[in-house]
């Protein structure tokens, strides 16, 4: 019996290693679609905005502490000790005008806010002193017609802006001490508060005072009136057509030394190389020599500060 021989055919079958180790899954399966990726990037580029924004407002302030120092301290109180003999300060108030405000490249005016302390280009300063307990004499204490124009204040030691100004980017403050021309030698009676105070005003013709300190010291009194002299109209009340001889309003260019939050006065430089006596007060009439002594203090002495 023959053997029945059978051929034997090896088939090799290759596999195609399909989803084996390393994985691999298509990514594009896991993303969203076109409509989804943009609120995305809408949604974090919104959250950028955002936080850049909210920086921002940290760097803004509302306006300017205004403080008044002596011999480098704050003045807490209403008196202050000078050559061994005791002062107070029976009133102190300022015009401040045309702030500004520059960077390196940019300079802005900075708009006010209209309150009874100012308009949108002037304010009156007038800062809150405790009282000491000293006693005073011949003071100039606020009037009842001045309460009622400024309602239930009576200081002032804020200039208040009127939208916030991002003060980081300012390197300069600039401003002028006194009340701008135009503003000046106009009805006291129709012009808006602080300007229709009649503490702070000379006459029609020679407008406003700028500057006024009233000190007492032992036995005497001493004050410091700033305002424009040689003003010419036809009468006192009338307003002058032109500028005065002497405006006397004085500019001031601070640099930013600290935050920029705070403006200072220097009272002890203001009254440098005074004797203080009643005779060397200044009103700006003829013969007081004193008055070229302060007007230089003013412009030399660093008597304001922006820190």
């Amino acid at each position: 019996m023959m053997p029945i021989k059978h051929r034997m055919e090896i088939t090799y079958y290759t596999m195609k290693s399909v989803n084996i180790l390393p994985f691999r899954p298509d990514i594009s399966n896991f993303l969203p679609n076109k409509r989804l990726k943009k609120v995305f990037t809408f949604f974090v580029f919104s959250c950028f905005v955002l936080l850049n924004s909210s920086c921002s407002r940290l760097n803004e302030v509302e306006g300017l502490k205004v403080e008044i120092w002596q011999n480098g301290s704050p003045i807490n109180c209403n008196a202050f000790e000078r050559n061994q003999q005791v002062w107070s300060i029976q009133r102190l108030a300022f015009f401040i005008s045309d702030v500004r405000l520059s960077s390196e490249n940019t300079e802005h005016q900075v708009q006010l806010s209209s309150t009874p302390w100012q308009t949108d280009d002037v304010v009156l300063i007038q800062p809150h002193f405790a009282d000491c307990g000293t006693k005073s004499e011949g003071g100039d204490e606020i009037s009842q017609d001045e309460l009622a124009i400024l309602g239930s204040l009576k200081t002032n030691n804020y200039l208040q802006f009127l939208v916030p100004v991002d003060i980081e980017t300012s390197e300069q403050l600039s401003f002028t001490l006194a009340v701008p021309f135009a503003l000046n030698h106009q009805n006291p009676l129709l012009q808006p508060s602080p300007l229709n105070l009649p503490s702070m005003f000379w006459s029609w013709r020679s407008g406003h005072k700028f500057f006024r300190l009233d000190m007492q010291g032992p036995n005497k009194h001493w004050v410091f009136h700033l305002g424009s002299v040689g003003c010419s109209a036809v009468s006192t009340m009338r307003a002058p057509n032109e500028e005065c001889v002497q405006p006397n309003r004085i500019n001031f260019q601070l640099d930013k030394k600290r935050d920029g939050t705070k403006l200072v006065m220097h009272l002890d430089r203001l009254i440098a190389n005074t004797s203080m006596q009643k005779s060397d007060s200044c009103l700006f009439h003829s013969g007081q020599e004193s008055c070229s002594v302060l007007m230089s203090n003013l412009k030399t002495q660093d008597v304001f500060e922006w820190l």
